[in-house]
């Protein structure tokens, strides 16, 4: 590491640390050569940096102070930014992140973005506008907001919880889904079920779901069993943009799919698409008990708790102790991974 770039990092986790708040000066070019033993022209860089991303002022006759928009940070704050939560999965998290932001001595602001993506954009603008230290994010499926983009961008402080951002550079902490799908998969397939159903909303930019079909692909390549287009149904609406048309539509297809395809189990990406199945079964006549299994990613009370079917839980506690570690190294300028994946485990109502 360059020497001014160590003195940049330095002044700016104090700055994070609320050390120069109240009008205090930042040290003077000399006091830091004396400190670090260094030329005053590494010192000049490394205010200059400062003054790039807009965190200090240099005022003739003064010295070195906090920007104006930097606020004052004794309660120090970071932003998370949920697409919803619920028992299903979601209450444990915030739980957790409350939990480990305040042994780290920040609050925290919780929005809810409804993955709808000008929620999500004002949301964001809203933790921006109150200068968060960082933010921990749920983002929303398909194409992601402007504003995420913009501040991935600038290096602001982000940490991506549940899925990851791919394409921009935010570190993220998920769960497992890959090799969670594919055990659920081999599970079946071993038990001689050779018509499983995959159950999701479009994967299409949502890494959770993608990971889940491709885990589930990928145990049907490694047994040696071909997939066809019965085996999924990828473009469910309702567990996305709940409306009662839109839930009639999927859980239609779903019957449909249940009645004409033979099929013998059920794996659903999400509680939503669990949910749906469970209310599909019914309707297309078919008993959990006598004509096939299911297992569901987290858990819906919407779903009959029965010994055939199976949910896949996620880690919440750990998930957000891993994400608060992660924004606080960020925050702090120490290194960081850029992803944290965390073991789920499988749970059988009774």
């Amino acid at each position: 590491m360059k020497l001014y770039d160590k003195i940049y990092k330095n002044l700016k986790s104090q700055i994070a640390d609320g050390i120069y708040d109240n009008g205090k000066l930042l040290p003077t070019e000399i006091s830091l050569q004396n400190a670090y033993g260094v030329s005053r022209i590494t010192v000049k860089h490394a205010y200059e940096k400062l003054v790039s991303e807009g965190l200090v002022v240099r005022a003739p006759g003064r010295g070195t102070l906090l920007a104006e928009h930097v606020k004052k940070r004794g309660n120090k704050m970071i932003g998370l930014v949920l697409c919803d939560f619920n028992q299903s999965f979601g209450l444990e998290l915030v739980k957790s992140i409350e939990r480990y932001a305040a042994e780290n001595g920040y609050s925290v602001v919780l929005k809810i973005s409804r993955d709808d993506h000008e929620t999500e954009r004002c949301v964001l603008s809203e933790l921006t506008a109150l200068n968060v230290s960082g933010i921990i994010i749920q983002n929303c499926h398909g194409e992601f907001t402007k504003n995420l983009i913009e501040l991935s961008i600038k290096g602001f402080p982000l940490v991506s919880i549940d899925r990851y951002a791919k394409g921009l550079l935010i570190p993220s902490v998920t769960s497992d889904n890959f090799n969670a799908s594919f055990k659920a998969t081999e599970y079946f397939l071993k038990q001689g079920n050779k018509k499983i159903l995959f159950a999701s909303a479009s994967p299409q930019n949502t890494s959770t779901l993608t990971e889940r079909f491709e885990g589930f692909r990928q145990a049907y390549v490694d047994n040696g069993v071909l997939l066809s287009a019965d085996n999924f149904i990828t473009d469910l609406k309702s567990p996305v943009e709940y409306t009662d048309e839109n839930k009639e539509q999927d859980t239609e297809k779903i019957a449909n799919a249940l009645r004409e395809n033979n099929i013998t189990s059920v794996i659903a990406a999400e509680s939503g698409a669990g949910a749906l199945c469970a209310v599909a079964a019914e309707k297309a006549g078919k008993h959990f008990s006598e004509d096939f299994e299911m297992i569901c990613f987290d858990k819906s009370s919407k779903m009959p708790q029965h010994k055939n079917i199976t949910s896949i839980l996620q880690n919440e506690q750990e998930m957000g102790k891993a994400a608060v570690n992660q924004l606080m190294h960020i925050i702090h300028n120490e290194s960081f991974d850029m992803r944290t994946v965390i073991d789920t485990r499988f749970f059988s109502a009774i």
